[in-house]
């Protein structure tokens, strides 16, 4: 059978748009992402950033789809190099919010290694809430239409500031013994209880104390109460003697005794210094949240996640989640320090049966349109 050039024609047209109708299935990756100055950022702080996005390795970037980088940072300016099998192309400057890089210069051969070295630089907005998460930079995959594609989106988050801290409460407690027992005690002049006691709702701040026992001189001191549980032992002595006051529990300076005239009080013990950290922190966050992290082969927990209490050096990451392809990489851990790890998750290559099926059932259709139109024809 001759089919017409122009049936030949409509043919290819609707066998080109049923190709359309196929799912193109892409995905990226981002490298720990290194942030400048490390640690806390405040509103007006100058801030660097850099990340590495595997736009391809072993599956072409389409080049109808673009990828975009957005900030919420004041002042933005974008520089980004495309690496293609190790080849750098490094493009000029760009200013603005969005920073949008065309599927054109991403598309390659399925062979070929495809990535972008992404850096911007801007300043925390002055507006910037103390306490709170802010997105520094959004990295995302857009289709020929410009829309966003589902699970493409991946946030780099950072707190502004210090974390907004737990309100101290406003009393405490004191737990007051003394050797022998039974001493009225007196706070602030006023008559407590007997030893032992736990005296609760005491006001935070310097409070005076008096220990009173016949047969014993009295004995005088000074708390000093904030919110939690201060323990006060206190000995007492028969005339001739020296009282000594022994706090308990946290070791914090702060209660020191006066007994009566002619005797002599100490405070212990002394602060002990703080040790070298010798592990970090990492937090792990993926897009879509949800897969299984393991460190060095061992299961941690569930992005997002906070893994602490790992020794400083080389760690391998592996994240796994059910239709997707499992991910594997390393990263360093500093002790004393908290190190960020961001990635997309790519999903795992299938073959849409809807789509392949509905394409030779309307290829079918569209022949046997043709094998009628010739007949009529004839």
């Amino acid at each position: 059978m001759i089919v017409p050039v122009r049936e030949r024609s409509s043919f290819l047209v609707a066998v080109l748009s049923l190709l359309l109708l196929v799912p193109a299935a892409s995905a990226f990756t981002v490298s720990p992402v290194n942030i400048h100055p490390p640690g806390e950022i405040n509103p007006g702080d100058v801030v660097n950033l850099s990340c590495t996005i595997y736009v391809a390795t072993g599956t072409a970037f389409p080049s109808y789809d673009d990828i975009e980088l957005y900030t919420g940072l004041d002042d933005p300016v974008w520089t980004y190099t495309v690496v293609v099998n190790g080849v750098e192309n490094t493009r000029a400057p760009d200013r603005g919010k969005r920073l949008t890089i065309s599927g054109f210069e991403l598309s390659y051969e399925p062979r070929d290694e495809v990535l972008i070295q992404a850096n911007l630089k801007a300043r925390v907005p002055a507006t910037a809430l103390l306490g709170a998460e802010m997105s520094l930079v959004t990295i995302q995959e857009l289709d020929a239409r410009s829309n966003v594609l589902p699970n493409s989106v991946v946030k780099v988050n950072h707190l502004i500031g210090k974390p907004t801290p737990t309100p101290t409460p406003a009393f405490g407690s004191l737990v007051i013994t003394s050797e022998p027992p039974g001493a009225a005690i007196y706070l602030d002049n006023a008559v407590k209880g007997i030893t032992p006691v736990t005296l609760d709702g005491v006001p935070n701040g310097a409070h005076t104390f008096l220990l009173r026992l016949d047969g014993y001189n009295d004995y005088s001191g000074d708390a000093s109460v904030m919110a939690g549980q201060k323990n006060i032992s206190a000995v007492l002595v028969q005339k001739g003697a020296t009282p000594t006051i022994t706090p308990e529990g946290s070791g914090t300076p702060g209660i020191t005794g006066t007994p009566a005239a002619g005797h002599t009080a100490t405070t212990l013990p002394t602060p002990v210094p703080t040790p070298k950290p010798t592990t970090g922190t990492l937090t792990v966050t993926t897009s879509p949240p949800g897969a299984l992290v393991y460190i060095d082969g061992e299961m941690k927990g569930i992005t997002p996640a906070t893994i602490p209490g790992l020794s400083g050096g080389t760690h391998s990451i592996t994240l796994i989640m059910d239709g997707y392809q499992d991910f594997k990489t390393t990263t360093e851990i500093v002790p004393g320090t908290t190190s960020e790890f961001v990635t997309g998750l790519a999903k795992r290559k299938t073959v849409p049966g809807f789509s392949v099926a509905g394409a030779l059932a309307a290829l079918g259709l569209i022949a046997t349109l043709l094998a009628l139109s010739r007949n009529k024809n004839e």
